[in-house]
């Protein structure tokens, strides 16, 4: 089997690094949206705050995996295309 030429490494890279962004973007608003909850002692807050707040930090999550899952699909037609 043939070694990937210098032009698939890159675009391979490229999937990974997308890839890669994507996952530590949701785990940075997971992250945030925790400590945010802790903080602002919303676990001890009556049911309709909390259920604001889980929306938005599900609305959130949604537009982060949206934006940038796009990159992804980009990079990976890329690699798909170039074989």
């Amino acid at each position: 089997m043939a070694r990937p030429g210098p032009e698939d490494q890159a675009r391979r890279a490229e999937l990974r690094t997308a890839t890669l962004q994507l996952v530590i973007a949701v785990a940075a608003v997971h992250g945030i949206a925790i400590a945010l909850y802790y903080a602002m002692d919303i676990a001890d807050a009556a049911v309709r705050p909390r259920t604001i707040f889980v929306a938005l930090w599900t609305f959130t999550t949604a537009l982060t995996v949206a934006f940038l899952l796009r990159r992804v699909r980009a990079a990976r037609r890329l690699t798909v295309r170039g074989r």
